[in-house]
Formats: C-alpha cells, sequence, structure tokens
C-alpha cells in the first residue's frame, strides 16, 4: 500500500500526499542507478515531499491557484530536485507539468534529455515529454486531452520566450485543459520570467505571457526553481509572480559552495590575479597568472589520476561576455596548450629538450603551492609522467557561447578546457570543474543574483576540493566574500521567518548586504536602498476613519495606563506639556503598541516601515532603546491637510528664545532634551484646522533613530 503522509499546510487545510507511488519508486530506480545513495535519494523526496505541501490540493473541486518559489544553492542538483518533485506530483494526482526550461536552446536540450534520461524507465503509456522545438504539431488541446484521457501524464517544456510560452498558453485556452491540475516549473526562475518594465508600469513579453499562461490555468501550482532569489522576494508582493511560500532545499553533504570556497579558508582556494599584470584580454601573450592556472590544471588533474579518481577534470576561463573576444583568448590558450603537448609528448618519448625547462618550472611550481596549501601528495618525481600524461591528454579548448557551443564534444575527452560568457554562467554543469579563471565583473555596481551565477566552480566536489582552486581578482574575491555574509543572512531570514510562522509574502524584505559595489537585483525588475534614516521619520497623512481612530486611541491609552509608574512631565509654560516615558525596549513597544495601530494607507510610516526597521535593527545588532512622548497631551493641536489627508505640518516649530518665559526649543528638539542616544516615539494628537466636519482629534506619530543606529544599518538593503 502506498505511504500517505498527512502535511499540515500553513493558512490551508492539509492534504494527504502519496509518497511511495508508482512514479517515485520509478525515480528511485534510476537515481539510484546513477549513483546517488538510497539515504541521498529520501532526502531529495522528503524536499520534494515538503514543497508539493504547499501546492494546491489537485482533488479539490474549486479552482484554487498558488505561487511558490523553491530555493537551493548554485550547482547544488536543483534538477534533480525538482524531476523528483515532478514524479512526486504524477503519483499526487496533478495529469500535466509545464517546465519552462531556459532562455537558450543548450539549456532547453539539457533539460529535456535529463528529464528524459530521469523517466526513461517509465513506459510511454503512462507518460510522454513534449518539446516546443520538436512536437509542436501535436501541442494542441486535442491531442493533449487525448493523452490525458488515456491515463498518460504530460510533460511539457519549452523556452522562456513570448512565443514558446503563448504556444503552451493556447493549449490551456481550452476550457476542460485549463481545470486539468497542473504544475508549472520555471527553472532559473529569477532570470527572464520576471517583469523587466515594472519601473515603467508595463509588463515585459515573457512576463507577460508567463501571466497569460497562469491565468488561463485554473488549478495550478506556479514554482520558480532558481539559486538566486533575490529578484523574486524584491518584486512587490502584488506582483502576479511574487511567491505565496518558499520552500529551501538544502544540498548534500559533498557539497562545496559560498561557505568552502569564499569562506574562512579562501585563501587556500582563491588565487589573485595582480592588479599590474596585463589583462588576459590584452593584445599580446597571456599573463603570468594564466600560465599558473594552466600549470595548476594540470598538476591538479594529475594528482587526481594518481589517486586512482577517473572522473572528468576541466578547466572554465571566463574573460568577458564579448564573443570575439573569447575567440581571441581560444586562439591564444590553444596556442599554449598545444606547444605544452608537443613538449609533453617529446619528453613522454624519452627525448630530452630545452624547452621542457620552462613548461618543468611552471609544473613544478604548480606542485609546491599544492603542497604549500596542505595538499598531501606523492614526490613531484613520481607524479611527473601523470602530469604530462594529462597535459597530453588534453584537446583543444571547447567554445562555449551564443555563436558556438562546442561542450558536447568535451564527453569524448577525460581532460577538458572551457572558454565562454553568458552561456557559462547559468544553467550549464562542467562536470570535473577544478580550475576557474575569471576576470569578468562589471565596471560599477553589480547584482549578487548574476554574480554568485557565474560561480561554476560550486558543486558536488568533497574528494577533489583540495586540488580546486579560482584565479580571481581583488574585486571579484571581495564580491563572493559580500555574497557569503548575504546568502547565510538570506537563507537565515526565511528559515526564521518558517519557525514563527510568518507567511512568505509578510517576510520583510531587508538583507545585510556590506559592499556598496553591489546590488541584490536587476533595477528594472525590483529596486532596492540602503537603509539610510533620517533621523525623523513622520506619519505624512491622518488617520480620518472615525472607528479605527478611536481603535487606535483605545490602544495607546491602555499601553500608556501599564506604564503609568514611568510617567514624567515636561512642562514648557503649560501649553507646551509632554508626557514622557523613558527607556523601554523597542521590540516590546512594537509588539505591543505599534504592531496594533492602523495606519492611512498613503502613509509611508506604517506597519510595514516599522517591521522592517523591526528587522533591521535584529540584524544590526543593536539594543533598541526608545522613549516615548505624548506631545501637548492636554492641549491637543490643529493642523491643515490637503484633500488626500496629508499633514502639511505635523511639528511644531521653537518659540520665542532661550530664558524667556513663553521659551519651547520645538517638538524636534526634544530629543536633546529627553536622550539624544535612544530612539523616540512621538504621538501627536491632530484634528484638521481646514476640515470642520472632523471633530475629533486622530493620533498621528513620529519616529526618530539616532545617527549610531543609522550608521549600523547601513550594511543592510531593503525593498522600495
Amino acid at each position: 500500500m502506498d505511504n500517505i503522509i498527512e502535511m499540515k499546510i500553513k493558512d490551508s487545510n492539509s492534504w494527504p500526499i502519496v509518497s511511495d507511488g508508482y512514479f517515485r519508486k520509478k525515480m528511485t530506480d534510476q537515481l539510484v542507478k546513477d549513483g546517488i545513495r538510497l539515504d541521498a535519494v529520501d532526502k531529495i523526496f522528503q524536499n520534494s515531499i515538503n514543497i508539493l505541501s504547499n501546492c494546491p490540493n489537485p482533488m479539490d473541486e474549486t479552482p484554487n491557484s498558488k505561487t511558490g518559489i523553491v530555493i537551493g544553492k548554485v550547482q547544488s542538483g536543483k534538477t534533480s530536485n525538482f524531476i523528483s518533485l515532478m514524479a512526486l506530483a504524477f503519483d499526487n494526482n496533478y495529469d500535466i507539468i509545464v517546465v519552462l526550461g531556459g532562455t537558450k536552446k543548450i539549456l532547453l536540450g539539457q533539460n529535456v534529455t535529463r528529464i528524459s534520461s530521469y523517466f526513461s524507465n517509465i513506459p510511454m503509456e503512462r507518460m510522454v515529454i513534449l518539446a516546443t522545438n520538436q512536437n509542436e504539431s501535436i501541442l494542441n488541446p486535442t491531442a493533449i486531452k487525448q493523452f490525458i484521457n488515456e491515463k498518460r501524464k504530460v510533460v511539457i517544456v519549452g523556452l522562456k520566450g513570448k512565443v514558446r510560452i503563448n504556444t503552451i498558453a493556447k493549449i490551456f485556452a481550452d476550457p476542460i485543459l485549463s481545470n486539468v491540475p497542473t504544475l508549472v516549473i520555471d527553472d532559473e526562475g529569477d532570470q527572464a520570467t520576471l517583469n523587466t518594465q515594472s519601473s515603467r508600469n508595463s509588463m515585459s513579453a515573457t512576463y507577460e505571457a508567463a501571466v497569460t499562461l497562469k491565468e488561463r490555468l485554473k488549478r495550478h501550482c506556479f514554482l520558480s526553481i532558481t539559486a538566486t532569489p533575490q529578484a523574486n522576494i524584491l518584486i512587490k508582493t502584488w506582483d502576479q509572480l511574487s511567491p505565496d511560500f518558499g520552500s529551501l532545499v538544502y544540498p548534500g553533504d559533498d557539497y562545496c559552495g559560498l561557505e568552502e570556497f569564499h569562506g574562512e579558508n579562501q585563501d587556500t582556494y582563491i588565487k589573485l590575479i595582480p592588479d599590474n599584470e596585463p589583462s588576459i584580454l590584452e593584445d599580446m601573450g597571456l599573463p603570468m597568472s594564466f600560465y599558473k592556472a594552466l600549470a595548476t590544471f594540470f598538476v591538479g588533474g594529475a594528482i587526481r589520476i594518481y589517486r586512482g579518481d577517473t572522473d572528468n577534470h576541466a578547466m572554465l576561463i571566463h574573460p568577458s561576455q564579448r564573443k570575439f573576444e573569447h575567440q581571441i583568448v581560444m586562439r591564444k590558450v590553444n596556442s599554449v596548450v598545444n606547444d605544452w603537448k608537443v613538449i609533453a609528448r617529446t619528453k613522454l618519448g624519452g627525448i630530452n629538450d630545452l624547452s621542457y625547462q620552462s613548461l618543468l618550472t611552471y609544473l613544478h611550481n604548480a606542485y609546491l603551492d599544492f603542497k604549500n596549501d596542505g595538499v598531501i601528495l606523492p614526490s613531484f618525481n613520481e607524479l611527473e609522467n601523470y602530469i604530462l600524461k594529462c597535459i597530453r591528454m588534453c584537446p583543444d579548448a571547447h567554445l562555449c557561447n551564443g555563436d558556438e557551443d562546442a561542450s558536447e564534444n568535451s564527453r569524448f575527452y577525460k581532460v577538458n578546457i572551457f572558454v565562454g560568457g553568458n552561456l557559462v554562467e547559468r544553467g550549464l554543469t562542467i562536470k570535473g570543474l577544478a580550475v576557474t579563471y575569471i576576470i569578468r565583473r562589471a565596471r560599477g555596481v553589480s547584482n549578487v543574483d548574476n554574480t554568485e551565477q557565474r560561480a561554476r566552480w560550486f558543486g558536488y566536489k568533497r574528494s577533489f576540493l583540495d586540488v580546486c582552486r579560482v584565479f580571481t581578482t581583488q574585486p571579484i574575491k571581495d564580491d563572493f566574500s559580500s555574497i557569503l555574509e548575504h546568502d547565510d543572512d538570506l537563507w537565515a531570514t526565511i528559515e526564521r521567518a518558517e519557525l514563527r510562522g510568518v507567511p512568505f509574502k509578510e517576510i520583510p524584505r531587508v538583507f545585510v548586504l556590506a559592499n556598496k559595489m553591489l546590488n541584490m537585483t536587476r533595477r528594472n525588475v525590483a529596486k532596492t536602498e540602503r537603509f539610510s534614516y533620517s533621523e525623523w521619520n513622520k506619519q505624512d497623512y491622518l488617520l480620518l476613519i472615525r472607528s479605527s481612530v478611536e481603535r487606535n486611541i483605545a490602544y495607546i491609552n491602555d499601553f500608556r495606563k501599564k506604564n503609568h509608574d514611568l510617567i514624567e512631565i515636561l512642562d514648557y509654560s503649560g501649553v507646551n506639556k509632554h508626557v514622557l516615558i523613558k527607556g523601554l525596549n523597542f521590540f516590546e513597544v512594537k509588539n505591543s503598541l505599534l504592531d496594533n495601530l492602523i495606519f492611512p494607507d498613503e502613509s509611508r510610516l506604517d506597519n510595514t516601515f516599522f517591521n522592517k526597521l523591526e528587522e533591521a535593527i535584529r540584524k544590526s545588532e543593536i539594543n533598541p532603546v526608545i522613549d516615548i512622548l505624548w506631545i501637548r497631551e492636554k492641549e491637543h493641536e490643529t493642523r491643515s491637510i490637503n484633500s488626500s489627508g496629508e499633514i502639511n505640518q505635523l511639528f511644531q516649530g521653537r518659540n520665542s528664545t532661550p530664558g524667556s518665559p513663553t521659551y519651547y526649543p520645538g517638538d524636534s528638539s526634544m530629543v536633546s532634551i529627553s536622550r539624544s542616544g535612544v530612539m523616540q516615539l512621538q504621538i501627536h494628537f491632530i484634528r484638521p484646522k481646514n476640515r470642520p466636519e472632523v471633530e475629533y482629534y486622530s493620533p498621528a506619530i513620529a519616529l526618530y533613530v539616532p545617527s549610531t543606529y543609522s550608521e549600523k544599518m547601513e550594511r543592510l538593503v531593503g525593498q522600495i
């Protein structure tokens, strides 16, 4: 009997999930056959159960749609995870799965191949896999309905582009198919699908097509799969692709990523390219750092062979995004590699050649570098022939860009060098990648998500991590050090929200990013800003809904009553008479007072503002002390407001001169009168003097954030 797991889903009814159905069993067999341990397979499927539990129950008759995001790590095996999710979804009454499989044909082909290979042990009578670039003639409602009627599960894989997505969307214009439970998987979901025209209040073509697809599916879940979720998290929560839920997929024990390469041991794995060295792109020979990288690559390959490691060994050169520069680098690299191959063959043939001395110097220095880094090695003499054989095995470099993708040729060789740009920075997996030479970086500010996706050196490399090296520049090294801290914070933020039961849309979009040469994502998709509070943050609109005003006053009065014993009076000539309570904890004030207040929809100071501020204070490790001041608590204030409720001027200014009987320093100066080094919350009671129909006073608040707090929060970025 199939195992049933009853999942408790936040904000939803639980639904029973079959955890050991036909497709799960077939997928398990295939994963084990591919060399994945059974305990690792169980972990993959537990991730899938957690993800599917958040999706709509396909057995519900009522139309129900959700949007989710699945967050993994770069090069951590997200494909096997989402294909396992597909198997589980099929076992649980989802009938159609749409996979948006990348923006380039090679990535589409890679996805089709992987999906087909994972499901290769399932007969065609149970499932069909269709690709938009291969099966367009049967991508129509009639054919799909026939498959469904025959109880065959349907997978449709398409490129992320307007034309291909619309081809898929047309299928679901059919009223019967629009009600078939469908899972949409957007692979690399932070790329292309999101709206790049949001700042112009318009829709980019691919985004519009994705929204059309979603609108036609009455019972579906749209899942974005990515290792760089910054853009998906930072888009407005009302956006149709903003996630309703998020799931973190933890990599296996053998994974090596940001922590291993850019953490405490980064000086072992990251080798700096000197600032004063000519670039590999300049019209001259190759720089000395590249010769070191190439020698490191061949020596590292020899070490692996000596140990009995028969897997692929690869090097990646990522010089720029320009295709003509890839050709320049290719010619230079192939010239050197071919020279070294001739020398290696000559030496292996027993002929002593003077030219070998120059090569020997590079190889021996690379050997010593490994030794100095603590790698356990045989003697150089024992290793020498292995190094020469490794050089001899290497073919010409493989070019991977939009003009040419020669990476398929690499399957004929054990030792490979790749040169590329955009094509090698996202989604493409390079087997056995051990040495990376990367100089590509934007001249100004870079984006975290794009930069992290270039880290093809991440992956399941524990068995040969000690011979992995990245040759790069100081700015790129600094980028990744900052991204490590940022990535840890992002995951911790989501984990903390999950533990506290905070819905995904309500997670404060505040993240650590100390490096000011990095933005979180593309500004045409989502905008962020550094936390930089002006000292005074004022409620700029007055609440004029009487029932809500009375509710706010009740909470304010109740809070004051509970803290009555702490009250002090500040008296300026009777009129400016304030009530002061000192030394409260900000978190307690927020929880018991601010979280209960209702704010005008237009106000800059609202619950979202305070949620973000709370998150920023926590992440800045500030001990948040706050004073509360009831301003003119007896003689309330009148202020002019415009037709939309905007307050003309909340604060009363200074009156008279110091020493005068009527002197008052002004509302904004009350912080220096009480304590300028702590936060201050002012509560004003305002009646609009130009709106005679409003006969009641409405609370309006202002918050002072001391500069010492603001300075600590400047290492944070938040959603605009």
